[in-house]
C-alpha cells in the first residue's frame, strides 16, 4: 500500500502544476484582433486588408512577446491617417488609414506608423517631444516593411501573395533613399540645426531621426522594441526638455534596455544620468 504521505504529497505536487499552467495560461497575451471597417477602400477587400495589417503588426509584436494589446478597427480617413487617442466605448483602439486599391505596402506604411504610437503608448500629454514619438512610428513602420519583404516570399499572407515581396522591398528602399543625407559622426549636429523643424513637425525630418539613429539601433537588436514599454509614462501635466525626456525613459527600463536609451542620446549628444 502506497503511504499516506506520499500520497498527499503527490497531490500537492499534481495541485502546484495544475496552478502553475492555470497562471500561465492566464499571463500569456491575448491575441491580436483586428478588424477592418466596410469603408470605401476602392476595391480592397476589408479582409485583405485585415491580412496586411496582422502581417505587419506581427513583425513588430514578436519582439514584445508579453505585451496584450487592446483590439483594433481600422477604417477609412478621409484626410491624414491618425490613431485617435483613448479607446472606444467597446474598448477598442481605433486607427484610420488614407489609403485606397490593393496598394499593400502604403497600407503597411501607414498601419505601421500607427501601430507605432500605440507601442510608444501614445496618449495626450504636454510633450514637445512628440516628434521623438513620430520618429519612432516611421521606424516602426520601414522596419516592419522591411522584415514582411522577407517573410513574404515564404510566408505571405496568401499563397498567390508572394510576389508582392518585392513591392514591399522597393518601398522600404524608395523611403530611404529619398531620406536627406547625413555625414557619419554628424548627427549631433544635424540635430541642433533642425531640432526647431522637429519641434514644428516636419515630417521629413522625422524621417532623418528614423533613418540615421533609429532603424540601425533597432535592426541590430529588435530585442529594444521591448523598451517602449516604458517610453512616454512620465506626468502627463509636464513639459520636459529632450534631455529630460530621453533620462525618464532610460530610468524607467529595465537593465537590459538602458544601453540602447543610451546609444540613442548618444546619437544627439546627450548623456544620460549614471546611476547612484
Amino acid at each position: 500500500m502506497t503511504p499516506f504521505w506520499l500520497i498527499r504529497a503527490s497531490l500537492t505536487l499534481a495541485a502546484l502544476l495544475v496552478f502553475q499552467l492555470i497562471a500561465g495560461a492566464q499571463e500569456k497575451p491575448r491575441a491580436l484582433e483586428i478588424k477592418v471597417l466596410n469603408d470605401d477602400w476602392g476595391g480592397a477587400p476589408p479582409s485583405n486588408i485585415r491580412a496586411v495589417c496582422l502581417s505587419v503588426a506581427n513583425e513588430l509584436r514578436k519582439f514584445v512577446p508579453n505585451r496584450d494589446f487592446d483590439p483594433i478597427t481600422i477604417g477609412r480617413s478621409k484626410s491624414v491617417p491618425i490613431v485617435i487617442y483613448g479607446k472606444s466605448t467597446k474598448g477598442e483602439r481605433r486607427v484610420k488609414l488614407n489609403v485606397t486599391g490593393t496598394t499593400w505596402a502604403q497600407f503597411s506604411y501607414q498601419f505601421g506608423h500607427e501601430f507605432g504610437h500605440i507601442l510608444c503608448n501614445y496618449r495626450p500629454a504636454k510633450n514637445p517631444n512628440i516628434w521623438f514619438e513620430e520618429s519612432m512610428c516611421e521606424t516602426a513602420a520601414i522596419f516592419a516593411i522591411r522584415r514582411m519583404a522577407k517573410s513574404w516570399r515564404e510566408r505571405p499572407p496568401y499563397a498567390n501573395w508572394k510576389s508582392y515581396s518585392g513591392a514591399l522591398m522597393d518601398y522600404a528602399n524608395q523611403y530611404t533613399r529619398v531620406v536627406p543625407k547625413v555625414e557619419a559622426g554628424k548627427f549631433a549636429a544635424w540635430y541642433q540645426k533642425n531640432e526647431g523643424l522637429l519641434r514644428k513637425f516636419d515630417r521629413p525630418s522625422f524621417s532623418v531621426v528614423a533613418v540615421h539613429v533609429l532603424l540601425p539601433l533597432l535592426e541590430a537588436s529588435p530585442k529594444n522594441w521591448k523598451a517602449l514599454d516604458w517610453l512616454n509614462q512620465w506626468d502627463a501635466n509636464r513639459e520636459l526638455t529632450f534631455p529630460e525626456y530621453l533620462a525618464d525613459w532610460h530610468r524607467r527600463v529595465p537593465a537590459a534596455h538602458k544601453p540602447f536609451v543610451a546609444d540613442i542620446a548618444r546619437a544627439f549628444n546627450i548623456a544620460m544620468p549614471k546611476p547612484k
